[in-house]
């Protein structure tokens, strides 16, 4: 049986502003090694942006370094699970 719903112009284009914006944040910093790890098991596409991720050293609270990235959007996509 199919349903059909009715959606206003104003939803839809809330919808849309939604799925647009979604979380990406082109700013936030990631652990660089997790990243990694999880691009190498990933598909054969996104194996080449491991090259191109940025290094960003950092220390954290108690004086550890730690090596930060950011990534692309397409990466994200990958990580959230809607690749």
């Amino acid at each position: 049986m199919k349903k059909n719903y009715v959606i206003k112009e104003s939803s839809l284009s809330h919808l849309i502003e939604n799925l647009i914006n979604e979380n990406y944040d082109p700013e936030k910093l990631y652990y660089r090694d997790k990243i990694i790890s999880r691009l190498e098991r990933g598909p054969y596409e996104l194996k080449r942006y491991i090259k191109q991720l940025p290094v960003i050293v950092r220390k954290d609270e108690e004086g550890n370094t730690i090596i930060l990235t950011k990534v692309p959007e397409v990466i994200w996509v990958y990580l959230t699970g809607r690749y």
